[in-house]
């Protein structure tokens, strides 16, 4: 899903089109390794500021994770 390291950078796995409009956008960069992936990087540069817009990229690639359900007949 995505992990942190330590209290100054976040990284999580998007799809490709996830990736470019999120990278475009400006609330990501490309991966600080691997700048040519599916993966993002998100620096916390303002400390609690950036809990917010953390959670909501967990919320999104969880959302993009999560099995979807179907209705039963």
């Amino acid at each position: 899903m995505g992990h942190t390291h330590g209290d100054r950078l976040v990284d999580l796995p998007f799809p490709m089109s996830t990736r470019n409009e999120l990278v475009s956008a400006g609330r990501v960069s490309p991966h600080h390794v691997l700048p040519q992936s599916g993966w993002v990087s998100y620096w916390i540069s303002k400390g609690e500021e950036d809990v917010p817009a953390v959670v909501e990229l967990f919320r999104i690639r969880y959302g993009q994770l999560k099995p979807r359900s179907y209705p039963t007949k």
